[in-house]
């Protein structure tokens, strides 16, 4: 049996990732890691890394893992020649669907000026 306090300091998290066989443990910590911060906090793996204590090099193995099955979506855009990128990452508790996606598209492009990023860039995506 279990005890939970939803009404504090709590994150509520689809089962799914959670009992997904093909992530790793550590992946499924890490993603919950993610899952827990506020929709709107940017995604910096340097970050993770500190609060987890293991190195960047680590958090880049699980979030490559995360992309590959479908819980992150990472989205590069050059801010132009000698600027600089701007990364975007998105995380879910469950796969990202191609309609997802889109969606995720056309927000961004929406919002271009609070991304600081170029609309021509986002299309290609």
């Amino acid at each position: 049996m279990s005890f939970r306090n939803p009404h504090e300091n709590y994150t509520a998290i689809n089962n799914a990732f959670l009992q997904d066989r093909e992530l790793e443990p550590a992946t499924i910590g890490i993603l919950a890691v993610l899952l827990s911060n506020k929709s709107d906090w940017e995604i910096y793996p340097e970050e993770i890394a500190r609060r987890m204590n293991i190195s960047r090099t680590t958090v880049d193995r699980h979030f490559k893992q995360l992309e590959k099955l479908g819980y992150m979506k990472t989205f590069k855009f050059s801010r132009g020649r000698g600027k600089g990128f701007k990364i975007l990452r998105f995380v879910s508790d469950v796969r990202f669907t191609d309609f997802q996606l889109s969606i995720i598209r056309q927000r961004i492009a929406e919002n271009e000026e609070f991304w600081d990023i170029p609309f021509d860039k986002i299309a290609n995506q």
